[in-house]
This record gives C-alpha cells, structure tokens and sequence, in this order.
C-alpha cells in the first residue's frame, strides 16, 4: 500500500513538470524556493535586508514610507515603534497607534513591511523601530524627518537627528566680575556621538587645574557633557581669556574683567573723622539758628518802633 501510494505521488510531480525537466515555481515546497543567500530556510536564523534606505526625509504634508525586509522571517511577528517619546505603533498588520496617519502595510512582492505615514507633520521626525520578536530581539532602525519642501537643496551626508557638534560657554563672551566675588564658568559640549574626552579650561593659553579656590566640576551624559570652572574668590590675577577645549570637538572662549567694589557712602567716615564731622555739623546748626533768631528779633524792632512812630503822630 505504501509503495503505491509513493508511486502515485512520483507520477503526479511527473504530470506538472515543465519541458526543462523543472517544477514550475508555484509547485515547489515553500522552504525549498530559493531565497537570497539559495540555501535552505528551514532553520535559517532570519536577517534584514540592509540594502533598504535607513535615513528618510520627506517634505511637510507629503506622505512617508519606512520600509524594513525580513529574509527568513517565517512565523514570526514584526512590529513598529517610535523610539522618542516611545510608542508602539503596529504588530504585523493590526495598528495600535489612534492616529489615523499611521498604517501597517506588507508588500508581499518585495517582501517588505512598510509603515505609511499621511500628511506627514514636524511632530513625526524622530527613530522608528521595525522590530522582530526573534531571540534575542532584531532591530532595524529607520529615522524620518520632516522638512520644508525648499529645504532639500540644503540636505547634505551629514547624520540626521543628531545635534551639531558645538562648544559653548554659557553667558556671553564678556563677563565682569568684582573682586572678591565668585567667578563661574560653565562649558557645555553637544555632540552626535558619546563623548568619552577630557574637556580643559585654559587661562592666558594655561591649563588651568584644582588648587585651593579653583574647583573643576564635570557631568557627562551619552551626548552632552558639562564642565565648570568656579573660582571662589576673584582677585586681579584671574582676569583674562578663558578657553574651553574639548578635543576635536571645537572650543569657546570667554574674557573675563575685574571690576573693584563700590565703595558705600558711609565709608567716606573714618572713625577718626566722624567726632569732628559732627562737631562741626552741630557749630554750623547754632549759627543758623542764631542767624534766625537775630533776623526775627531786628524784624520785631522794627516793627516796634514804627507802632511807635504812628501812635506819638
């Protein structure tokens, strides 16, 4: 029975076979089609195509498509998110995002998942995900950003999404300071890539470094890192060109001047000048008052007199 039943089966593949001797492709077993690398998919661990643009820039209003392949995807699911701020957008073809904008479509031809965005906005710049559930996770990471429709004639190999590199001292280039007073320099370093260099301050083209008063002050993060230089007490000395050098990254400089404290009114007074400053104040008073008492006294006389004149006439 069973030697029939596999006689059968040869005579029926026989049937369909074309005049090269070759089954055509639609009869052929799924995992025995040729794929890209032509080697069996049975157990094939799956892999995107890299060949895909990973770097999209479209045109405000416009609509956009992300795409992503999976070679020997199989069973498995891929799902799309947004990186920043992080939200699941779809799994396979089911949308979980309520913006009607965003869909999930599968190109079965090319074999490719595409995530289509409509009337694309500002707000949709950012890193989108096309991720597989395999073990452990695949990630396929696709940037979108949204520009003016002008604006490509000025789109050059730069990366996209990262901050310019910059160095920059905060607060202006010219700073004053009392003598005395505190002096605070903060250096901020932005750069697309984790920045693992030492930042330095120099002043008059000298390192400066710790010393008593003098205090320098770093916290890094994956793209910023933020240096302070803080003097306790500024004295003359301190005056000068500040530059902040961070390697290949750039530098900014800052001057900073030395202002002299005001001097406040009352300490014209010396102890010393105060008793006579008083003494005399109180002698100018009594001859002001006296004047005024000697005018009222000449003008009552006066007065007197001619009351005089009128009663003997």
């Amino acid at each position: 029975m069973y030697l029939r039943m596999t006689w059968v089966f040869i005579l029926s593949m026989t049937s369909i076979l074309d005049m090269t001797g070759c089954l055509p492709d639609k009869h052929l077993l799924s995992w025995l089609k040729p794929n890209p690398i032509n080697i069996l998919t049975l157990n094939a661990s799956p892999y995107f195509d890299s060949d895909l643009p990973q770097k999209m820039v479209t045109n405000l209003g416009d609509t956009a498509f992300l795409k992503c392949k999976v070679i020997n995807l199989r069973n498995r699911m891929v799902s799309w998110l947004k990186t920043d701020p992080l939200q699941i957008i779809s799994s396979g073809l089911y949308t979980f995002i309520k913006d009607p904008r965003y869909s999930s479509e599968y190109m079965e031809e090319e074999n490719t998942w595409v995530l289509k965005i409509t009337k694309v906005e500002y707000e949709d710049s950012g890193m989108f995900d096309c991720q597989v559930n395999a073990d452990p996770l695949m990630t396929y990471t696709v940037s979108l950003k949204v520009v003016k429709k002008d604006y490509r004639q000025f789109l050059n190999d730069a990366p996209q999404y990262a901050a310019d590199p910059s160095v920059k001292i905060l607060g202006g280039y010219e700073h004053l300071v009392k003598v005395g007073s505190v002096l605070n320099l903060t250096c901020v370093v932005t750069t697309p890539t984790s920045y693992n260099q030492m930042t330095r301050w120099l002043q008059n083209d000298r390192i400066v470094t710790p010393k008593t008063g003098v205090s320098l002050l770093s916290e890094n993060t994956p793209h910023t890192s933020v240096s302070c230089l803080i003097i306790h007490r500024v004295q003359h000395r301190d005056a000068g060109s500040y530059v902040c050098a961070a390697g290949d990254m750039g530098h900014d400089m800052a001057v900073v001047g030395i202002i002299e404290e005001l001097t406040p009114v009352k300490s014209f007074l010396t102890h010393h000048m105060l008793i006579p400053f008083i003494v005399l104040l109180s002698i100018s008073s009594l001859i002001i008052v006296l004047g005024i008492i000697s005018t009222l006294e000449r003008n009552s006389e006066e007065a007197d007199s001619c009351s005089r004149r009128k009663t003997d006439v």
